[in-house]
């Protein structure tokens, strides 16, 4: 790569500082409603989920998550996502389901729908890119980090659509004394591991994450692509080529095709390919823009000659030298994990 130079002497510092940053702080995150005053009438969402013999399941599941009095609450505010009893089915919970698992579970799953202190109206969702980020009822358990953060869930909207994380929003805007509701299409299930364990499970991945390791290669600990994508704090979309992709890659640079292969190649090349599918932000496919549109990796945010990815929602992501645009993989798409989401592609994207 010409970049080589640039890229050993001032992307890793860089990377750093870029990193740190994303991990600290929420992006698009709209402010806290205040409590309200005088206290407003109407039904609460409590009592929404009382009357409405299509929350039944949702009902049962708030109950023993030890929720119900919260959301009846006329002095709070919350935003609720809420799964009717078909999105519960539809997701294979059914109230027996709810009633075998312990508590804390139950709790998990209920929190993940739950924002409080805000009242987020479909008008209040950017359809910009990424996904807004909005912190949850759901404090992220040991080991994955400390006892005070928060997992966050992603809302975005298409038009008149409206998502939160890959879920599609049926009903909008249930304006409730307390809040507002907004109907799912199934359940908004919290992910439990990071990318990196994620994708180490992944036997379609191995060839990436082999180059994950490699482009770690006499970096200090704290500092590698291995630290930040086991970072629970941190935020990231992974455009992950498959085994096949970097088969087809050797093949045609006729190298070993090989997970080994990495370990043959200069260090800062493995560093500057990983980072060229990396992005600072946590976009699932529903949010991906429309109509083709350059956006920032990290190596491109990291180092400003290199060049940004180009994101079509139709025909894929497309790095700078690809001929043409590598595709979303059906079924390999919006693989969620605690510090991001990775979406499977066809190709290696190549910035040069």
């Amino acid at each position: 790569m010409k970049q080589d130079k640039l890229f050993s002497r001032f992307f890793l510092p860089v990377l750093l500082v870029v990193v740190i940053s994303s991990c600290t702080k929420n992006e698009n995150v709209p402010e806290p409603e205040p409590l309200p005053n005088p206290v407003p009438s109407g039904s609460t969402i409590g009592e929404v989920l009382n009357s409405n013999a299509n929350f039944s399941i949702l009902k049962a599941a708030v109950t023993k998550a030890g929720l119900l009095t919260a959301v009846s609450d006329r002095n709070s505010v919350f935003t609720v996502f809420a799964p009717d009893d078909a999105a519960f089915l539809r997701s294979g919970i059914p109230l027996a389901a709810i009633n075998a698992l312990p508590a804390a579970s139950v709790a998990s799953i209920v929190q993940y729908h739950v924002i409080p202190g805000a009242k987020l109206t479909s008008d209040r969702i950017p359809t910009t890119f990424p996904n807004v980020q909005m912190p949850t009822a759901f404090i992220i358990p040991a080991p994955n980090t400390n006892p005070l953060v928060r997992f966050s869930n992603f809302p975005s909207k298409r038009g008149a659509n409206l998502w939160v994380n890959n879920i599609p929003v049926t009903a909008a805007d249930v304006a409730v004394a307390n809040g507002t509701i907004h109907v799912t299409a199934a359940v908004v299930a919290p992910p439990t591991r990071v990318l990196l364990d994620t994708m180490s499970r992944d036997a379609d991945l191995q060839y990436l994450v082999a180059a994950v390791i490699a482009a770690d290669a006499g970096v200090p600990a704290g500092s590698r692509f291995q630290d930040f994508l086991a970072n629970a704090l941190a935020n990231f979309t992974v455009m992950a080529p498959t085994n096949q992709a970097f088969i087809n890659l050797f093949t045609a640079l006729r190298l070993p095709a090989s997970p080994s292969t990495f370990a043959l190649l200069p260090a800062q090349t493995v560093r500057g390919i990983v980072a060229y599918h990396l992005l600072l932000a946590r976009a699932f496919a529903a949010n991906l823009p429309t109509t083709p549109t350059p956006v920032n990796s990290l190596l491109s945010s990291s180092l400003p000659v290199a060049p940004p990815l180009v994101f079509d929602a139709t025909q894929g992501v497309k790095g700078f030298k690809n001929p043409t645009y590598s595709k979303i993989i059906a079924g390999g798409f919006d693989r969620h994990a605690i510090n991001g989401v990775y979406h499977k592609i066809d190709q290696v994207l190549l910035p040069q």
